[in-house]
């Protein structure tokens, strides 16, 4: 027992010996504690030679607030100069942003919006029939008929006024022929929502008059545009406004580009990529 105790307390002493050794080599000489350090790795992994250079990855911070990739030294570098990229893309198109809205006139004439229309018809084609019109729905009983289907199919401004002043009468109604619409929508407002039921009555400058068990429908279509027939300009008015309004900016970003190379060359502030 005391042998045994004597022995253990001797191989205890022995390794702190060597413990506070190894302590004072790394203090004294911290290039042979590394090396000390790379041979004893490369015989615990068995590699066929002492490792230079060695990489840690930290996995228990994925998802927080600071997370450490599993992404090497290149990597980094990489996705490093990517970002720098970005950053520096980002303070230019900003720039960019804020000096186009100092300059660029965001006021469109509707002369300007009527001649480039003239000029590009052929590139404004519909992909779907649109109509205009206007209808009033009457009860079967009305006094009214007759002077209602004659203003309506004149619908002068004295029309107007008179089928206003007799709205109240009207079960409802549809009189801004200004606006642009589908057939299903317009005719979803007399009862005839589907193709098959309104398409006799699709015709332009036709009044019609159409009655049921329980509605007298009288209705004037003042226009019929097809498909792939020429878009109403005003119709597609905001889009061609929207074209122009971009045609402008890329006019003066183009000249943007060219006043910054301008000044390049006059301050002989610029690099050549090949």
């Amino acid at each position: 027992g005391d042998k045994k105790h004597l022995l253990s307390l001797s191989m205890r002493n022995a390794k702190q010996n060597r413990l506070e050794q190894l302590k004072q080599i790394k203090l004294i000489d911290p290039e042979q504690h590394a090396q000390r350090i790379m041979a004893q790795m490369q015989r615990d992994l068995r590699l066929p030679e002492s490792p230079i250079h060695i990489e840690c990855f930290d996995n228990s911070n994925i998802q927080g607030s600071n997370p450490v990739f599993n992404l090497n030294a290149q990597k980094q570098e990489e996705l490093e100069r990517l970002i720098k990229r970005y950053r520096n893309d980002l303070y230019i198109k900003t720039y960019q942003e804020e000096w186009l809205k100092a300059r660029v006139d965001t006021l469109v004439t509707q002369d300007e919006i009527d001649t480039y229309y003239q000029s590009n018809k052929k590139n404004f084609k519909l992909h779907q029939d649109l109509m205009r019109g206007r209808y009033i729905k009457l009860p079967l009983v009305n006094f009214n008929k007759e002077s209602v289907k004659r203003a309506l199919r004149r619908f002068n401004d004295d029309d107007r006024t008179y089928l206003d002043s007799i709205s109240l009468q009207f079960n409802s109604a549809l009189l801004n022929d200004s606006i642009w619409l589908r057939p299903q929508t317009f005719f979803a407002g007399i009862d005839r929502p589907t193709p098959t039921s309104y398409k006799s009555y699709l015709k332009s400058n036709r009044f019609f008059e159409i009655e049921d068990s329980l509605d007298l429908y009288l209705v004037f279509v003042e226009e019929v545009r097809r498909r792939n027939e020429t878009a109403p300009m005003v119709h597609i008015r905001s889009t061609l406004k929207q074209i122009l309004l971009n045609k402008r900016k890329l006019d003066m970003m183009r000249r943007f580009d060219r006043d910054i190379l301008q000044e390049a060359v006059k301050k002989n502030v610029f690099e050549i990529y090949e």
